[in-house]
């Protein structure tokens, strides 16, 4: 069975993540395509290192694409993408139309066009796309929310899952989209067997809610982030390392609960087959 890697990109207060599972390259996962760090740009990445597999014309083929958030630090490498790399199934949150979404936004730019493109196209499920990892996701309705548009509310929390391990990552759902949608027990259920869990909302104080860990007890907590610019952002490393289980895990040789784009750069976690899980920084 191989094992799945999942690289997560260091593109500062944004968020990319590749699922890859490296024995089936061809159903790769891209989930979310924003940001920028240093001049790293994730399309780059994909495209340099000929990891994906290419279509009749040569043109390298992402398997999915995933959009946890519709805002611009989600998918703003998204023109980029599309222009050179096919994109063969789409999984983006079905509780606002493009409409609504273009007339919620106060700029319609370049990159939310091709969001509304994508939604307005990938409308039919490919029943041949069919990964060695599990993939779960759910998301709030606008009427769950007194028929209120906001775009972290509205994201969608996805899990994934392979050998027996479980990715959480949570889009940057806020603390009265939580309340919600911790009323579902599928979701509780998949926030139990979390090992992994990328912090809501880029790890800030208000993606936080403390009920989350009623039903989560992950062995590390992931935040990406730029550098610690904003209160938002101070003494909340520590707040999510106090929900780690144990002495969390080995990174460089360092037990750590809690690893953060800003200081660690570009991570790479990788699900095994027979359950076990490591980590490490990932080299570009």
């Amino acid at each position: 069975m191989g094992k799945l890697q999942i690289a997560i990109f260091d593109v500062g207060a944004a968020q990319s993540i590749l699922i890859f599972p490296n024995e089936q390259p061809s159903h790769a996962r891209l989930v979310d395509c924003g940001g920028e760090s240093d001049g790293f740009s994730p399309v780059e990445f994909l495209v340099s290192k000929n990891i994906l597999p290419k279509n009749t014309s040569g043109k390298p083929r992402l398997g999915n694409l995933t959009i946890t958030n519709y805002d611009q630090d989600h998918f703003s490498w998204l023109p980029d993408l599309r222009e050179k790399i096919e994109i063969w199934t789409t999984r983006l949150p079905k509780n606002i139309s493009s409409q609504e979404l273009k007339d919620h936004k106060d700029e319609i730019t370049d990159a939310l066009k091709h969001v509304c493109y994508l939604k307005d196209t990938y409308t039919g499920t490919a029943t041949d796309f069919k990964p060695i990892y599990t993939t779960h996701s759910f998301h709030l309705e606008q009427s769950d929310l007194d028929g209120e548009i906001n775009t972290n509310h509205l994201s969608q929390i996805l899990f994934i899952e392979f050998g027996g391990s479980k990715l959480c990552v949570a889009g940057d759902l806020e603390a009265p989209a939580w309340e919600k949608i911790l009323q579902r027990a599928e979701v509780k259920s998949h926030l139990l067997s979390t090992d992994v869990l990328i912090a809501p909302h880029h790890g800030r104080d208000n993606g936080y809610h403390e009920a989350i860990f009623d039903n989560c007890f992950p062995e590390v907590v992931i935040i990406s982030d730029k550098d610690i610019m904003h209160d938002t952002q101070g003494g909340m490393a520590q707040k999510y390392a106090n929900h780690v289980l144990g002495d969390g895990i080995s990174f460089g040789g360092i037990s750590r609960k809690v690893l953060t784009t800003r200081s660690d750069g570009h991570i790479l976690v990788e699900f095994e087959s027979d359950g076990t899980r490591s980590y490490d920084t990932l080299a570009t």
